[in-house]
């Protein structure tokens, strides 16, 4: 008696033609579309909400779920099997996203700039993609030895592969899903909308500064462009900037133009109007130099320029926002002193207006309460952290803790104590401990969590050894990939990895500083000098003599100092041959890592990604040198990215081990997509990390107006901080990681790295979060664990997707329109 897995005699020779075999419902073109559809919303989704929570969550049971949806309820028809298939493209396409949060985003804390149009970007994104290929394959010929001999029984999988066996609610599910996407983006459009800004009307001006829309210096200086406009004339020190502006970029042009011989002039005018701007900055103040451009132009007509070309946001002109949560005007009580003035309680911006209790993103519990200033319960209006939370159930009671710890008793008894500065009020103490004292505490955590965890791996990496001998003697027969197939799969990753090495280290690590001789501006086309292993760029032929022969080896120890490049292991060899080496241990580290994390998933559920992810950095950075900042970022990505997608692929071989699915189909169809994840993932944080600066605040971390803090990147740069020799409080730190380690031996090896992320994470992320926490149990207590999953998993997760998915939409059309 045949079964799913035989091939039958008569079957049509081929790899191909087996793929899309047609005797039952498996690998069809409506469940590849539909999956990649699926992966693509739920990676953008939870990149976007784990660089706000820190963390990410699995989307193998909401594939399942949609899919079941669309094919039985759409379609009518699809098998278990072709679900399966759905569940497992739509999870490689999704998974890689924690690989790409975690690392990636360190770049723009320590003040890279990654765009669409540099080469960094798009090695970066070739190397998680080499990544992704690399895990994938690697991990393949070992699912006999793990899923037949070992039996590893994946907790995660296995409940998909029940999902999968009792589809009879599928199509409710999907319904479900759908309403809680709407419900989500409802909830969070009018906290995204107040990011879509129009020019603002003048007779507006003062019902938005009485709404703490705009402020009165805004105010003011939309009058005096209006007034600008009206007289078709500004004044001749702006004009005269803007004009002065424009000859320094046609001289500045002219100089990259320039022949050698005539550098020294164009150099010469371009400092001088440098250092004429500068000397007359403060004749206008408080306008900006896109304000200064657009003035010179329309006076001069320049380009068909007019005065009311003024009237933008970009030039200084105020923005009306579109509604949101604010405009509710729900205010505070007035409550005045013996001046009649409004307390600082009620009024900590002194406009002499009582203070909101529910902004645009926010609603501040605390003084709706009346709790002491210290103490600052504030709940963010964010679907996406109540769906996690629900998602998480009690387990994540632990990141509320973190929270509470962080900011209902370290910060209170720090200012009870006087452990702040006396300068500092109630309400401002909060703001000062995240940066004092939470984050070193929190990150410290974190590392020693994320230790305790490679700690706790041991036996997983004595089992993966095991699994490594055992697998060479046991055959796969024709239920997997053939070796030539995965063989090819590694070489092309592996190209991948070392072309993206090279390029990088090939890259001089002076760009942002400029030549060391003369300190102009170099660009990668520059001539180099090699010095420590790294290039230098310089800006001719005669600062290359002076770094040659003029300056000395403690002059030129000094700039290295300067930038933290300190020399590494492999300083002396030719540049191909150390990104050679390191493609190679990258490659090496790839697979056994991924092995390693396929059994603690298949042990625990559980597995030490950023621990190894840190590793991996402080490794590059031994063997490159500190400097190699970007090569270990991207060799960390590419293995955080491939481990992900190694335990990714193993969970899928389990659940379709569970469900009778062809192992060979499941594991060509998963290498067929790998690599969009990562291209989805990048060009997400870019979008995000362009909204944040569009928006006036960083790209990413604390400050960032998404919330988008990167808190897994944090603790990564506070590694790349030390390796460079930085400043740092180390005591703080060493404390964190005892503690984060205690916790890890208390209880389980993640409970370090949970606590210490939530300590400086935003608090209304984290009570939002717990909230979802808390509705979990109460669902579960009332209705039975069934139905809190049957029927609130989907709704949680509609309410993640709803809200990522308008917020990247809206942030879309602000980058859009300028």
């Amino acid at each position: 008696m045949s079964s799913v897995n035989d091939p039958r005699p008569d079957e049509a020779p081929g790899f191909v033609a087996d793929l899309f075999q047609t005797r039952y419902r498996e690998v069809t073109w409506a469940a590849l579309i539909l999956a990649v559809f699926i992966g693509v919303i739920m990676n953008a989704a939870i990149t976007y909400a784990g660089l706000k929570i820190g963390f990410t969550i699995g989307g193998s049971s909401i594939a399942a779920v949609v899919g079941f949806g669309v094919l039985r309820g759409i379609f009518k028809r699809g098998s278990i099997v072709e679900t399966n298939i759905v569940q497992t493209i739509a999870s490689a396409v999704n998974t890689s996203n924690s690989g790409v949060i975690f690392t990636v985003p360190v770049l723009f804390l320590i003040g890279f700039n990654l765009s669409i149009g540099g080469p960094d970007f798009w090695l970066i994104t070739l190397a998680c993609i080499a990544g992704a290929f690399l895990g994938t394959a690697f991990i393949i010929p070992l699912r006999k030895q793990m899923l037949d001999i070992e039996r590893l029984r994946f907790p995660s999988p296995t409940a998909v592969a029940a999902i999968l066996k009792s589809p009879g609610a599928g199509p409710a599910k999907a319904i479900v899903l759908v309403i809680g996407c709407i419900l989500g983006a409802v909830i969070y459009l009018p906290t995204g909308l107040p990011a879509i800004r129009t020019a603002a009307d003048l007779a507006d001006l003062p019902a938005l500064v009485e709404s703490e829309r705009i402020s009165e210096a805004d105010a003011t200086r939309t009058r005096t462009i209006s007034e600008w406009i009206d007289a078709e004339a500004a004044p001749p020190a702006v004009t005269t900037r803007g004009r002065m502006l424009e000859e320094l970029d046609d001289a500045v042009a002219n100089l990259a133009l320039a022949p050698t011989d005539r550098r020294e002039d164009f150099e010469w005018r371009v400092d001088e109007l440098k250092d004429e701007l500068k000397r007359t900055a403060k004749d206008v103040e408080g306008y900006n130099n896109e304000l200064c451009r657009a003035a010179h132009r329309a006076a001069t007509g320049a380009d068909g320029a007019t005065w009311d070309d003024l009237r933008n946001r970009a030039y200084g002109w105020a923005g009306d926002p579109a509604w949101g949560y604010a405009d509710l005007d729900l205010r505070l009580s007035k409550e005045r002193d013996e001046t009649g003035r409004l307390t600082v309680r009620v009024d900590r911006d002194d406009n002499g207006r009582p203070d909101l209790v529910v902004a645009d993103d926010r609603i501040d519990v605390g003084r709706i309460l009346g709790l002491p200033d210290q103490y600052q319960l504030l709940f963010a209006i964010a679907p996406f952290a109540l769906g996690a939370g629900y998602l998480t159930g009690r387990a994540g009671l632990i990141v509320l803790a973190g929270g509470v710890l962080a900011f209902f008793v370290l910060n209170p008894v720090a200012y009870s104590m006087g452990w702040v500065p006396a300068s500092l009020r109630a309400d401002e103490v909060a703001g000062y401990a995240v940066g004092a004292f939470n984050k070193p505490l929190g990150i410290g955590l974190l590392l020693g969590g994320a230790m305790m965890g490679v700690v706790f791996a041991l036996p997983a990496i004595k089992e993966a050894v095991k699994s490594i001998s055992a697998a060479a003697h046991t055959p796969g027969g024709g239920d997997e990939l053939g070796m030539k197939t995965l063989g090819t799969l590694v070489v092309l990753g592996f190209v991948f990895l070392f072309s993206a090495a090279w390029f990088i280290t090939s890259e001089p690590i002076n760009l942002p500083t400029g030549c060391p001789v003369t300190h102009k501006e170099v660009s990668v086309d520059s001539p180099t000098v090699s010095y420590r292993g790294y290039e230098i760029a310089v800006v001719d032929a005669g600062a290359e003599t002076t770094w040659t022969t003029a300056w000395t080896d403690a002059e030129r120890d000094g700039y290295m100092d300067g930038l933290h490049a300190k020399a590494g292991w492999l300083a002396s060899m030719p540049i191909w041959l150390k990104s050679l080496i390191i493609a190679i241990v990258g490659a090496l580290w790839i697979w056994f890592a991924g092995i390693i994390i396929s059994q603690c998933a298949g042990m625990t559920d559980w597995s030490p990604i950023s621990g190894l992810a840190l590793l991996t950095v402080v490794i590059v950075m031994l063997l490159a040198g500190t400097g190699a900042v970007v090569g270990a970022v991207l060799i960390g990505a590419a293995l955080c990215v491939a481990i992900t997608l190694a335990a990714d692929m193993m969970g899928d071989l389990k659940t379709g081990y569970l469900v009778g699915a062809k192992p060979r189909r499941q594991q060509a169809a998963e290498l067929a997509v790998v690599w969009i994840g990562p291209v989805v993932a990048m060009f997400t944080i870019l979008l995000i990390a362009n909204a944040n600066l569009a928006a006036g605040g960083p790209a990413m971390g604390t400050g960032a107006p998404l919330g988008t803090t990167a808190p897994q990147a944090q603790a990564l740069q506070t590694i790349i901080t030390g390796m460079q020799g930085g400043e740092m409080p180390y005591a703080l730190y060493g404390g964190g990681a005892l503690l984060g380690a205690l916790l890890g031996l208390g209880a389980f090896p993640g409970l370090g790295v949970l606590v210490g992320l939530s300590m400086y994470l935003p608090f209304m992320y984290i009570s939002t979060y717990g909230v979802g926490c808390i509705i979990n149990m109460i669902v579960t207590r009332v209705k039975g664990r069934t139905w809190a999953e049957d029927w609130g998993v989907p709704f949680a997760a509609g309410l993640i997707v709803g809200e990522s998915i308008l917020s990247l939409v809206i942030n879309g059309i602000v980058l859009l329109r300028g």
